[in-house]
Parts: C-alpha cells; structure tokens; sequence
C-alpha cells in the first residue's frame, strides 16, 4: 500500500483548522470589547427620561396610560410615553383634560404622528388643518412640525381650548367645531368613550 497523501484532505484539514481560529479569535476579540458595543437591545430610557419632569402624583398614571395606548393602538412605549406627557404638558398651559387631548388624537390619527388626510390636507396626532391655523402653526415652527408629537399636541389642544372658551365649556359644541364637518355625534361619542375609558385608566394607576 503506497503512502500517497491526499491534498485535498490536508488542505481540508487546514481550512477547518484555520477557521476554529479565526472563530476563537472573534469570540475573543468581541468579550473584550465595551458592553455598549455589544449589546443589541441597549435599556430603554425615554419613559424614564420623561417622568423626571413631571409632578411625581402625575407620573404613575402618565406611565400607565401610556402601557395602556401602546397596548392597544399598538405603539412602541416610548412613543405612547411622549404622546401621553405631550398632552398632559399642554393640558395644563391650557387649563383642559389632559384625556381628551388624547381621546382627539386616538379618534384623529389612533395616534399616528406622522398621519396626513390626502383630502383634507389635516396633519400629525390631532389632525390639524394649518390653513385654518397658521398663527398656532407659526408659533411651533410651521407646517412641517405638526408631524411631530410635541408641536401637533400644542397646536391641537390651543384649539380645543380656544372652542371650549368659545362655546362655554360645551364639549359637543367644542368637538363639533373641532370636526369641522357632518358626524359630529359619532364624534363626540367615540371620543367620550376613549375618554371615559382613559380616564378609568388613570383612576386605578
């Protein structure tokens, strides 16, 4: 029997040698590095972030509202967060009910910041018209900011207030102004009950 060495086999042998190496050496090379190179789910902090300035008898019910509309309107919780503390912020400068802000904008958009009407051209979580608004539009930065969370908030809940003052206080009469259009019962309905169901959220947290 001749003693003929395969080339093959060797060099099969050597790629499957070199490559336990190469695999050790990056098993290695990546232990060694900062945890915050390795980590693929980094700890979220916007939630966090935001409830540190706000009053702490307020905190625990904006954390569990936002559960609650990231749950069901299938948000990240760090959106629902911003959304929740957006409206509670601008409730407050206003004088209103920080649930109906955010019952407007579930009806509006389901909470969708980004949301534009092709018909209607209305913008952003509460779906605001900025040709009807452009001095509240102006005074978060123009058009373009009503796609984003906190501005579209702002404007939305100035103008619930401004109807709520118009029409002393009479929510259907504000909300069929805010409509704007025919429907206005199945409006004012949809948003009671996101209110009403909000609210008992808000109770037990």
């Amino acid at each position: 029997m001749s003693n003929v060495i395969d080339p093959t086999s060797t060099e099969h042998r050597l790629l499957w040698v070199l490559s336990v190496l190469l695999g050790v050496c990056l098993v290695l090379r990546t232990s060694a590095l900062p945890s915050e190179f390795v980590s693929s789910s980094p700890t979220p902090t916007p939630l966090l972030e935001l409830m540190c300035d706000i009053p702490a008898k307020v905190a625990p019910g904006i954390k569990a509202l936002s559960r609650d509309i990231a749950r069901r309107f299938h948000l990240a919780e760090g959106a629902a967060a911003s959304i929740t503390h957006a409206a509670f912020t601008a409730a407050e400068v206003r004088g209103i009910d920080p649930t109906l802000v955010l019952a407007v904008a579930a009806v509006e958009s389901k909470f969708k910041p980004r949301a534009v009407n092709q018909t209607t051209g209305a913008k952003g979580l509460m779906q605001v018209l900025p040709k009807w608004h452009q001095d509240k539009v102006l005074d978060v930065g123009g058009e373009p900011s009503l796609l984003l969370i906190a501005p579209n908030i702002n404007v939305g809940a100035a103008i619930l207030a401004e109807y709520l003052d118009a029409e002393d206080g009479n929510l259907e009469d504000a909300l069929g102004r805010y409509l704007g259009s025919a429907g206005a019962e199945h409006y004012l309905r949809l948003v009671r009950l996101e209110m009403a169901h909000l609210t008992k959220v808000l109770k037990a947290s």
